[in-house]
């Protein structure tokens, strides 16, 4: 059993992209809650599993094997929806998901379950077209290998954070087209997660865009991303490389 949200736009004209988000160590889809409703009135079908329990090491790490574990749980979910929405006719998601469009985005340990799906061998999903990362991890997997990215890539994280070195150490090893958007003073939460800080709007507005970017593709989203780091007048930096 996953327990999974789902949101969507309660005016629907045709199909939608969908995205799947992987939460944090020990947390749930409530804390990003927030976030999740502003892709879904921009318009998507965002979906959100609840992971059973993460194991940890001593030192409370979580272990290598639940990171395939997790990106086995999104495939799965993405499974499910699909399969549903297609032999189902009185199924909500029934005509409602452009399977040509799927992005995939995690917060922290779900940002390690992303790096799994798109540029690992354990457990990369074809049908993945953009992903985000947000203030993610990134560990090897206990099988597999991490191979260049197929797909579009956005990095969120402030340098505040004490993991901001896994987006600062990965950023380089990423096949463009790439961006990264580090949010001076944030830490590891407040960007993303309920009780949300002063940054929230930035991501919401980069986020958004960089799935109409990819996933609608709104050709003049890459320009309003630009813009809305400008406008943060500081508060944030903006790196990419489209290839």
């Amino acid at each position: 059993m996953l327990p999974t949200e789902i949101r969507f736009p309660t005016l629907v004209s045709g199909a939608l992209p969908l995205v799947v988000v992987a939460h944090g160590l020990d947390g749930d889809p409530t804390s990003l809650g927030s976030l999740l409703d502003s892709w879904a009135a921009a318009g998507y079908v965002v979906t959100a599993p609840t992971f059973p329990t993460t194991e940890k090491d001593s030192s409370g790490t979580s272990l290598p094997s639940n990171n395939a574990d997790q990106a086995a749980d999104i495939r799965f979910v993405i499974d499910q929806l699909l399969d549903q929405g297609r032999a189902d006719a009185s199924d909500l998601t029934h005509g409602l998901i452009d399977e040509r469009h799927i992005g995939v985005a995690g917060m922290s340990l779900g940002g390690q379950s992303v790096y799994g799906l798109i540029a690992n061998t354990c457990c990369e999903d074809d049908r993945v077209s953009a992903a985000i990362v947000m203030a993610g991890v990134h560990r090897d997997y206990p099988h597999g290998k991490f191979v260049r990215n197929r797909v579009p890539v956005l990095l969120e994280q402030g340098d505040a954070d004490q993991g901001y070195h896994n987006s600062l150490e990965t950023y380089p090893q990423l096949a463009p087209p790439k961006w990264f958007v580090t949010l001076h003073g944030s830490r590891h939460s407040p960007p993303f997660e309920t009780p949300l800080g002063p940054e929230a709007p930035l991501v919401v507005a980069t986020t958004t865009d960089f799935w109409n970017l990819y996933l609608k593709g709104d050709a003049a989203a890459g320009d309003r991303m630009t813009a809305a780091v400008d406008a943060a007048q500081g508060a944030a930096t903006l790196r990419r490389d489209l290839g």
